[in-house]
């Protein structure tokens, strides 16, 4: 048995801009769990640590009723949450550790840390082992005499668009986490393909003319789901708590939408992070949304290129060419688009914006952005906590005072740029 877990952040953040303005990396949602999640899930007896930016590490302990905890005594393992935890991974780091149960090690990909392991015994030695700010560099002299084992089949994730194109091996593997849901079978008042692929929450209603089609990988709906008629839905994708679906919505392949969402139109590879409305017609693809965000009706994302050709999206006045043919949007927490509102190629936007601007957006869309034009005002700080207040407390939440803190120093440093 692994005694503590140690969920650390990687150095580079900031390349996971606009998620990380109020997220923590191991919070991100790829597949139907959270990153943070599937630790709890595969290691439900451990004592799960974090350690990363202290704010936004502050702001998901109270937003997820978790405690700072400390470590118990035992041996421990600390990971980069930027490694992404599939049953790879998961199976690997168990076999390792029960065949080295009584060796501390570090493990490696391309030669890089990105975990270790401590027995009791050396975890004992020295405060210092136990220190979350040491564990979360492992370059440091303090590991160098422990060896090292290569995992050279991981996958790991060096920006948020990698979330998307990880998802649909997510969203299949995440099943057995749902086994104990009920099954559908042939109903008369909607279709359902490949029903044993099909798994069902707790209070879910489907209306009549709905289409289910798991032929291509599970669909699963979670509690007190509501799924309108003529929509139609296609695995594998996740549909989150409280969460309702459109009148005619097309959901297509590989889609993470988490709890309390409205969804309508047609939405094909994207993550919906929670809390987030694109309740009208209009084309969502390739995305990733944070929360509290709003699409207004026919809004539209571009993640093609007329040229067919690679895509680079802009953080500030780093550019970065993401190898992919397909990114859609990047969006941040509590921005809001207007109607008709167009994104194209490979769109990133900060927290809090209010973008109403004609014609095509530009492709980076700094936060508290007031119409999304590279000359728009800044929407006022005072002004945009107040309707994330409104808005939130539409779902009997409250803006926690790390968030305010965080929300006021992005729009600190996003004056200072202009």
């Amino acid at each position: 048995m692994i005694q503590n877990i140690l969920l650390f952040e990687p150095k580079n953040r900031d390349d996971y801009y606009p998620f990380s303005i109020l997220h923590p990396i191991w919070e991100m949602r790829i597949g139907a769990l959270k990153l943070f999640e599937r630790f709890k899930l595969e290691f439900p007896n451990s004592n799960l640590l974090y350690f990363g930016n202290n704010l936004q590490t502050q702001s998901f302990l109270k937003r997820n009723n978790e405690i700072d905890k400390n470590f118990i005594k035992g041996n421990l393992l600390a990971i980069n949450s930027s490694v992404f935890p599939n049953n790879y991974f998961f199976t690997q780091i168990k076999k390792v550790i029960a065949e080295n149960i009584d060796n501390s090690f570090i493990f490696t990909f391309n030669n890089e840390p990105y975990g270790i392991y401590l027995t009791e015994k050396d975890a004992s030695k020295s405060d210092e082992f136990t220190r979350k700010e040491l564990l979360a560099d492992l370059n440091v002299n303090l590991f160098s005499k422990f060896p090292k084992i290569e995992f050279s089949q991981i996958k790991k994730l060096n920006y948020l668009f990698d979330a998307i194109y990880l998802n649909k091996e997510s969203l299949i593997e995440d099943k057995k986490y749902f086994s104990d849901y009920n099954k559908i079978q042939v109903h008369s008042s909607f279709s359902i393909l490949n029903p044993d692929n099909v798994f069902i929450g707790q209070n879910v209603k489907i209306m009549p003319n709905a289409v289910l089609d798991a032929t291509d990988g599970p669909i699963i709906i979670d509690d007190e789901v509501t799924i309108m008629p003529q929509a139609t839905i296609l695995g594998p994708t996740y549909i989150g708590k409280n969460t309702i679906i459109k009148i005619g919505a097309k959901i297509y392949h590989n889609n993470s939408i988490g709890e309390w969402c409205k969804i309508g139109g047609e939405v094909e590879e994207s993550i919906i992070q929670g809390y987030s409305n694109k309740q009208h017609d209009g084309f969502l693809g390739h995305s990733f949304l944070g929360e509290w965000v709003n699409l207004g009706a026919d809004t539209n994302t571009s993640d093609l290129k007329n040229t067919y050709s690679n895509i680079t999206i802009r953080i500030e006045n780093k550019e970065i060419d993401t190898g992919k043919m397909f990114v859609g949007l990047l969006c941040g927490d509590h921005t809001k688009s207007g109607i008709n509102t167009m994104f194209t190629t490979g769109s990133v936007v900060g927290i809090c914006g209010i973008l109403v601007k004609e014609w095509f957006l530009p492709n980076f869309i700094p936060s508290f952005s007031w119409g999304g034009a590279k000359n728009s005002p800044v929407y006022k700080v005072e002004k945009a906590i107040e309707t994330a207040r409104i808005v939130m407390g539409r779902r009997n939440l409250k803006l926690l005072p790390e968030e305010e803190k965080l929300m006021k120093m992005e729009y600190e440093r996003v004056k200072s740029l202009r």
